[in-house]
């Protein structure tokens, strides 16, 4: 499940299981991450039958993290659904006259490709992401969209995310975002449909077996009374904030954009408010 969507500043589960035996938590317990991230925390809760919680303020990372607790959805379903899906979207592209698995060796084509709204792509890093498989992914979450309330829809577009960082853009991580080799195409649908079957083959592994509720809520840490009864919370594991003036946004910002979760300028600079950083004051430790 934590391979769903790796957010690169996200700690190690294997941290968490650590803590869950050293502290001794027991299915009673319910363990609360107040910096949610992308779920490492509340996943692994779920994994022990505990009852785990998560705090995001980032909408995109609280997405992620909502659709890697989401195991309730039939594994077949899901394969189905996107196989649908990836067929429409590999008709509109033949159509068009590009293939997915045989990438053009230059970026220059007699095709008007499509292109993000001009006021999300100044968003983004330059060149994080190259014409053509900006084309590719847009087609395909057009057709994705189709979907929009089906119960596969929301890991539909947790898988396109995914694959969009790690397999389809320009960018590098070490650890800060950057841009590496650009890449003039690369597969997109079939990427996808890799993110898919691995989501498929983790839901087959829980399909039938009963888990404990687990919630993320999009919300600030430091209304957290707003979301938690008192004294319902037995162990906290949480990363907090970087201690020097880190934008969180930036590492989410392709996904963010070309999903549609930031729009334009204003949207951004109201996130950004929304976030802790190292600055920040107003927070209460109990």
């Amino acid at each position: 499940f934590h391979d769903w969507y790796r957010f690169v500043l996200s700690f190690p589960p294997h941290l968490v299981r650590h803590y869950l035996d050293d502290f001794n938590v027991g299915p009673e317990d319910p363990v609360l991450d107040p910096f949610c991230g992308t779920g490492t925390t509340v996943i692994e809760a779920r994994r022990r039958h505990l009852s785990g919680i998560g705090l995001e303020a980032n909408p995109f990372a609280h997405f992620a993290s909502s659709v890697k607790i989401g195991w309730e959805l039939s594994p077949d379903e899901l394969l189905l659904a996107a196989q649908e899906i990836a067929h429409t979207a590999l008709g509109i592209l033949a159509a068009q006259g590009i293939g997915d698995n045989a990438p053009f060796a230059t970026p220059h084509m007699d095709i008007p490709l499509r292109r993000l709204d001009p006021e999300a792509e100044q968003l983004l890093l330059t060149h994080s992401i190259s014409p053509l498989p900006l084309h590719k992914a847009l087609v395909l979450l057009d057709c994705l969209n189709q979907h929009r309330g089906a119960r596969f829809y929301q890991h539909g577009l947790l898988a396109l995310a995914s694959a969009l960082v790690f397999k389809i853009s320009n960018l590098h991580f070490g650890p800060e975002v950057g841009v590496g080799k650009l890449k003039n195409d690369v597969p997109v649908v079939s990427a996808w449909l890799a993110e898919i079957a691995n989501m498929v083959n983790d839901l087959r592994v829980v399909a039938g077996e009963a888990y404990p509720p687990a919630v993320v809520h999009l919300a600030d840490a430091r209304n957290a009374r707003a979301f938690l009864c008192p004294a319902s919370i037995a162990a906290v594991i949480t990363s907090p904030p970087y201690p020097n003036e880190k934008d969180y946004t930036r590492t989410t910002r392709l996904e963010s954009v070309i999903l549609g979760f930031v729009k334009n300028r204003a949207e951004l600079r109201s996130l950004k408010k929304t976030l802790l950083r190292s600055n920040t004051r107003g927070v209460l430790v109990a």
